[in-house]
């Protein structure tokens, strides 16, 4: 009898299990196919990780140095080995699904396992869990291949649950889930997110601080707060590598400001991201309705328009009708998009209901801080506020694209349908409570997307700032007429779509709280309508046709790569002009590349393309070391072409001309022979002042072994001179040897390295390490496993108690 008991109250949880799995592999069918997405993000990271991959595989170490991108650079932000992570390692567990299925799959349970940490029914945790799992910007981003920072929007439901369960209910299992979370969020190492959510936690421990004061529960409130501070702590230290090399590293970066007082940007030496680089993805303000109606704006700037529709009649009078579904039908403020931050009419219609139902104190710090999430997500078009965030809230300068913040939207919405389903299944609402929110939820949320379908066509204008630009500018106005009626089109019919969803979730709504159906339809009926809602609109921009075979999805070398690999002088780099060279690291993944992608490049060398590598000045590319250049041949294919002017990886100069300041030292390189004159700072002057470098034909230098992590050079020289070397200059990791004794060496040309040799024939290393590494691992493995100590003695008294429970009750009987 017991045993029936206990299969009957695990049926629901094994139902939603159920049911995530079932619409998972749904979505992702085309991958348990056997078939990858082909994703932009995914091939860039291939071509940036495998150098570091082929130097793991030939040395059996990790190289913490990344060779082949923007001509060098930490691997802290790319792919580096974390000994003691044990907590990180743990966490591949999670992926039993295979990615990026079992991200979505994720996503779902853990918001779940929140709303029961929350005490909510597990028969109504399950439609918005649906929906938290099926919000389009998470079907957006794995398309793009940003797989990282849905790794920490799946976890991240269950830091907030730790977090409440430790105020509302057992202060320790609370900060047990706090700490085991967090760490997993930090490890997945997407700081933004991470922010975002610490940013809602930081909300509900206001209203947290509120209610003990105002139930005088102070004592209670402080040994929490102290106890879950100890929870970060462990999930800091947990992954106390990664975190110490990616703040002190990220100062030398692009967030973290540039050193130059007369940058081309505004930053002026500030430190962060520049303001107008941070904000160039900021959501239009009328935009944020495509919240409720996914193609208000176009949807994406990857196509949308239909093949027979009106863009695509327009152009076939121009012989161009196969265009029209590669045309943007996204036409809002932003530089391009994927797709929209929609969560749902179903979703968001009992969020809004529930404003009218449940209790002020329960939903003021969630509106709360979903309304800033919306202002702090139009950046740009809402600057004051925007720089009220940028300059004096803490860390907020350190990230771009300020429009994802709308993941907190992402996040309070469901929790709001939750609250609002939970209110309802209890049958606690008055009627004419009921009744009242209904009407005004109706009206207010229905009303929208009626006005949008009646007058949307009067109060949009469906033109694209980037419109004009198409057509190689030719005024084909015929074209430009059909696009701005199709969007139209797709507006009204997602207006229409969300309409009917609005009314179909408020007529079932009143159907269960009059008793016509039953609480089991009511959570079919509802589970259904999110599904219907959101899964046809999500599979727009993760389509069937994205999942490729595998072998389809590789980067493969040209001709032009080929070439270039037979030549095996080590050290030289190359520039590939037929894609976007400082946007792409498909290079990277068979050369030395002077370009890449990333979104933390080293400041300095980001100076180097704004000041110089952008503008095509070959001296600069000369001492890069630039031996090759790939360019489209007559034929449409890549070529490669030799640049005999590239310096070579080392070379001996004549002269040093001492500048003062970073300005002086860039400004310094324009028209500058570097094969014969050095630029070096003054803070390194003691370095060279005993030096007189002269021209000596019969010096020779040449790179003999060359590593990832290691490069290696041999010298003939009659007089002492100062030898200047084709590789990035980053003190904090790489250390400089002369005949296998540590040698100082300098700064110069802005960004290469170089040293004073002395006269004879020597060997001259150059060799990284990350700063404490030794030390930093022993603390992360340290605080990992306390941190799982501290989770299994948590687990191990719950479980205690449940059996003395039982025991005891067996013994009552």
């Amino acid at each position: 009898m017991e045993h029936k008991r206990n299969i009957v109250r695990a049926l629901p949880y094994l139902a939603a299990l159920i049911v995530f799995l079932i619409v998972t592999l749904f979505c992702f069918a085309p991958q348990f196919e056997g078939k990858v997405l082909s994703q932009h993000d995914i091939l860039q990271y291939d071509g940036m990780t495998e150098d570091i991959l082929q130097h793991r595989e030939a040395f059996g170490e990790d190289p913490q140095w990344e060779g082949n991108m923007f001509s060098g650079m930490p691997a802290y932000l790319i792919n580096m080995k974390y000994d003691g992570a044990v907590v990180k390692t743990l966490s591949k567990a999670f992926y039993f699904l295979g990615q990026p299925a079992a991200l979505i799959f994720l996503a779902m349970a853990f918001f779940f396992c929140m709303l029961l940490c929350m005490k909510v029914n597990p028969w109504i945790g399950l439609i918005p869990s649906l929906a938290y799992g099926f919000s389009t910007y998470f079907f957006v981003i794995i398309g793009a291949g940003h797989m990282t920072k849905m790794m920490v929007l799946a976890f991240a439901p269950m830091l907030f649950g730790g977090v409440w369960y430790a105020y509302r209910r057992n202060m320790w299992a609370g900060a047990a889930l706090t700490a085991f979370f967090g760490s997993l969020m930090i490890g997945a190492n997407h700081p933004q997110i991470t922010y975002y959510f610490l940013m809602i936690v930081a909300a509900f421990w206001i209203s947290e601080l509120v209610r003990a004061y105002k139930e005088k529960i102070l004592a209670r409130f402080a040994k929490v707060t102290g106890l879950l501070v100890l929870a970060g702590v462990l999930a800091v230290g947990s992954n106390a590598g990664m975190l110490y090399y990616i703040q002190t590293h990220s100062k030398d970066t692009i967030r973290g400001g540039s050193e130059l007082k007369a940058s081309s940007s505004s930053m002026e030496g500030k430190e962060g991201l520049d303001l107008e680089y941070a904000t160039a993805w900021s959501y239009g303000k009328g935009e944020t309705l495509n919240l409720l109606i996914p193609n208000l704006y176009g949807g994406s700037s990857e196509g949308g328009f239909s093949d027979d529709g009106e863009v695509a009649q327009a152009l076939a009078k121009y012989g161009a009708r196969n265009m029209a579904t590669h045309l943007p039908a996204y036409w809002g403020p932003q530089p391009i998009t994927s797709g929209p931050m929609y969560v749902g009419a179903v979703a968001l219609f009992l969020a809004v209901l529930g404003l009218f139902l449940l209790r002020r104190r329960v939903t003021v710090w969630i509106v709360v801080i979903a309304l800033l999430a919306i202002l702090l997500a139009w950046g740009k078009n809402l600057m004051w506020f925007t720089e009220l965030f940028y300059y004096y809230f803490p860390m907020y300068d350190k990230f771009r694209t300020v429009s994802t913040i709308l993941v907190i939207v992402g996040w309070c919405v469901p929790l709001l349908a939750a609250l609002t389903l939970q209110k309802l299944w209890s049958g606690e609402v008055p009627r004419e409570k009921l009744f009242k929110g209904l009407k005004y939820t109706t009206i207010a949320v229905g009303g929208i997307a009626l006005l949008f379908l009646l007058l949307g066509g009067t109060l949009l204008s469906f033109t694209g700032e980037g419109d004009s630009q198409m057509f190689g500018g030719q005024q084909v106005d015929d074209v430009f007429a059909a696009m701005r009626a199709e969007r139209a089109s797709l507006m009204r019919a997602d207006a229409l779509r969300s309409l009917v969803f609005v009314l179909l979730t408020a007529g079932t709504v009143l159907l269960f709280y009059r008793q016509k159906i039953k609480r089991g339809g009511f959570v079919l009926v509802l589970a259904l309508l999110v599904t219907a809602d959101m899964v046809p609109v999500n599979l727009r921009y993760l389509r069937r046709d994205k999942f490729v075979e595998e072998r389809h999805n590789t980067i493969r070398p040209t001709e032009a790569d080929k070439q270039i690999l037979a030549d095996k002088e080590l050290g030289f780099r190359v520039l590939n002009m037929t894609v976007s060279p400082f946007n792409d690291a498909t290079t990277s993944y068979f050369h030395r590349s002077v370009g890449g992608y990333h979104g933390a490049k080293l400041r300095r060398y980001q100076d180097l393309i704004e000041r110089y590598l952008g503008k095509m000045d070959i001296g600069v590319y000369n001492m890069l070391n630039t031996k090759y250049v790939i360019v489209q041949g007559e034929d449409g294919t890549p070529e490669a072409q030799l640049n005999p002017g590239a310096n070579g990886a080392a070379w001996f100069v004549d002269s040093v001309r001492l500048v003062d300041g970073p300005d002086a030292e860039i400004a310094a390189l324009g028209g500058l022979d570097t094969k014969t004159v050095a630029v070096v700072d003054k803070p390194f002057a003691s370095l060279v002042e005993n030096v007189a470098p002269a021209a000596d034909s019969a010096a020779r230098i040449a790179m003999t072994e060359y590593r990832v992590n290691l490069q290696r050079y041999e010298y003939t020289a009659a007089a002492p001179g100062v030898a200047v070397f084709s590789e990035i200059y980053y003190p904090k990791g790489w250390t400089a040897y002369l005949d296998r004794v540590e040698a100082p060496y300098f700064r110069a040309d802005y960004v290469l390295r170089a040293m004073v040799l002395p006269a004879g024939t020597h060997t001259v290393e150059f060799r990284f390490r990350a700063p404490h590494y030794e030390l930093l691992s022993s603390l992360t493995l340290i605080s990992s496993l306390l941190l799982l100590g501290g989770v299994a003695a948590v687990a191990g008294a719950a479980g205690y108690r449940a059996y003395k429970k039982r025991k005891d009750n067996d013994g009552q009987q």
